[in-house]
């Protein structure tokens, strides 16, 4: 994939003021500076549309991973009066009879959704915590997190600024808006909720952190990995950090291409850091091959 980068903006568009009201519920926009960069948001956090939004990420595959919920299909479960929070999916089957006769869905489509629901119950912590759609804790930072405190759920939303920054990977910013949404008494209510309705996986033996302190950048396809979702998954679960862009922190960047001229493997070499491919990557560690 080429990523293509702008020169010059030659139609001089941009020009426009941003609006005052939200498009979706009429409340007023704020215009937010974070880490340098100007983000325009509605301000009511009753907002349809920012509810929809988190639901859709709340059901995604590297949350709750909730199977047949598309965003129509919760727009009209939240238009309805099914969803007001997360932990709402997990009661749709008091609902039955008034779902099931939501144009589009009907008995089975429902039954399905039901099934999919329950599946989802069994999660771990970190799958939890992503869901929860806190600002900057994506999925991996969210596994980083998990593992610092073994699983226990507890002590993950009780931790401190000062806690959150000695984890390898967690700034400032981050441990920030981490303390931030657990100082919230409803988000934190609505944390307890969601708990009280899952089963963590039972993770087993702790396995080898034989990553740990290594970052690694993982670029271009892949043969012994379905996708790169799958390997970052694996580094993180053997304690290191996939990282998205190379850095002076880089410890390696995968690439089964070594001598592409892409940006990121030119600026590897411009920051000596090593580039090895896939096959490299498992001898070198000696893990198996999928």
């Amino acid at each position: 994939m080429i990523i293509p980068q702008l020169a010059d903006n030659l139609t001089r568009s941009g020009t426009c003021e941003p609006p005052e009201m939200c498009p979706v519920c009429g409340q007023k926009t704020v215009l937010k500076n974070e880490s340098g960069v100007e983000t325009l948001y509605c301000a009511n956090a009753d907002c349809p549309a920012k509810k929809i939004k988190a639901f859709s990420l709340f059901v995604s595959r590297n949350a709750l991973n909730i199977d047949g919920l598309s965003e129509s299909t919760i727009e009209k479960l939240t238009a309805g009066g099914f969803i007001k929070e997360a932990a709402d999916f997990f009661r749709l089957d008091e609902h039955r009879e008034e779902i099931a006769q939501i144009e589009g869905l009907g008995e089975k489509s429902f039954d399905n959704l039901i099934a999919s629901v329950n599946n989802a119950r069994k999660t771990t912590p970190a799958r939890l915590l992503f869901a929860l759609g806190i600002t900057g804790i994506g999925s991996a930072n969210a596994g980083v997190i998990a593992r610092h405190c073994g699983g226990d759920w507890d002590r993950i939303i009780s931790l401190t600024h000062d806690e959150l920054v000695e984890i390898d990977g967690i700034g400032d910013v981050m441990a920030d808006s981490f303390v931030s949404y657990f100082a919230d008494e409803e988000n934190k209510r609505r944390a307890c909720e969601l708990r009280d309705e899952l089963e963590f996986e039972d993770t087993g033996e702790q396995k080898e952190q034989i990553f740990e302190g290594m970052t690694f950048v993982i670029t271009g396809s892949l043969s012994h990995f379905s996708n790169r979702k799958e390997l970052q998954e694996l580094i993180t679960d053997l304690g290191g950090k996939a990282a998205g862009s190379v850095s002076a922190k880089t410890t390696y960047l995968i690439n089964n291409d070594t001598q592409s001229s892409s940006s990121k493997n030119k600026k590897a070499k411009e920051l000596g850091v090593p580039i090895i491919s896939e096959d490299e990557f498992l001898e070198k560690f000696g893990i198996e091959s999928k």
